[in-house]
């Protein structure tokens, strides 16, 4: 893993592609905007701003244009390395998702952390390097890998019905869905399904639809000017105090301490 922090050289770089994952940590009052290509081809123009963090995985060509001197905390982490971690952890298939411009008040915290420590040493040891590396390649996997599958899961899902839990879900999150009907869909009896899902996903489907509800949450927290009231109803909470207890529970504060921080 390597690090580093300062003012941006440059308001455009050139198209590239980089052979690590980059994470990019903007502070107060910079942005930028990102060209990336979509399946057809055509360029598309993405958003980054100074509540976001930017990941660009591996072998991506794109093009980053910040505005000049912008402040950066920028991180890159060996593909080999991710990989290792999560074979550690029991996952043998993920993939990182293409391009990631998300609200993460963990990264934001860290990039602070790492640029004090910085500041007062000129070069961190590398046994520091090292535990940040695994927790914050820990975090990209948990969170910007799109659908971990464990490798080896006698009592699990088969792949494909793992996969089509998943979309559904993501799909219908905001309605009043329970395991029964991701079950359903699956043409599965339910709590068969509940066994080998938690099996496969390493948490119960309830778990799953409430953190689908939670992060999506947490981008309109920060995003947008909704009130928590109607950001409960949004995700799929009929109340505003479940949907805090709900938020308070997965992600240590509430709504409104979560919007305060960010």
């Amino acid at each position: 893993m390597t690090i580093r922090t300062g003012e941006s050289e440059l308001g455009c770089c050139a198209e590239q592609k980089h052979d690590d994952h980059e994470v990019t940590i903007p502070c107060r009052r910079s942005s930028a905007t990102l060209t990336c290509l979509t399946a057809s081809g055509s360029a598309e123009y993405l958003k980054v701003t100074d509540r976001h963090v930017l990941i660009i995985p591996a072998g991506h060509l794109h093009t980053v244009e910040w505005i000049p001197q912008s402040e950066l905390t920028t991180i890159m982490i060996a593909p080999a390395f991710l990989e290792a971690l999560a074979k550690t952890n029991g996952v043998h298939d993920y993939a990182m998702r293409k391009y990631a411009i998300s609200p993460d008040p963990f990264m934001w915290h860290m990039a602070r952390g790492l640029e004090r420590q910085m500041r007062i040493r000129r070069q961190l040891e590398k046994s520091y390097l090292e535990s940040v590396a695994v927790v914050i390649g820990q975090h990209l996997l948990s969170t910007y890998a799109d659908a971990p599958i464990c490798g080896i899961s006698l009592n699990g899902l088969p792949r494909y019905k793992f996969k089509r839990a998943i979309d559904f879900i993501q799909a219908h999150y905001q309605e009043e869905i329970g395991f029964r009907d991701v079950a359903n869909e699956l043409d599965m009896s339910p709590y068969h399904f509940a066994r080998m899902f938690r099996h496969s996903a390493g948490e119960s489907p309830h778990q799953f639809i409430m953190r689908c509800r939670i992060e999506s949450a947490k981008k309109l927290l920060v995003e947008g000017n909704m009130c928590i009231a109607d950001i409960a109803f949004e995700v799929g909470y009929k109340s505003q105090s479940y949907f805090t207890t709900r938020f308070a529970l997965l992600v240590g504060m509430t709504p409104a301490a979560f919007r305060g921080s960010c």
